[in-house]
């Protein structure tokens, strides 16, 4: 899908990219890549939060 058409973006996001900035496009970044961040991002919250519980057990003795 590259025709006279179609903006930058739309490309871009067609391609499964995301662009970093809305105006002056140097970098994109796959769509896939945003998708495991999320989901590691929440992996990391929930090992923060356990953590954090068995910190307050043990100082809590």
């Amino acid at each position: 899908m590259t025709c006279k058409c179609s903006i930058l973006l739309q490309v871009l996001v067609h391609h499964s990219l995301f662009p970093t900035a809305p105006s002056q496009l140097h970098m994109a970044v796959s769509t896939d890549l945003l998708v495991f961040y999320q989901a590691l991002f929440k992996c990391l919250c929930d090992a923060i939060y356990m953590l954090t519980a068995a910190l307050k057990t043990h100082y809590a003795r």
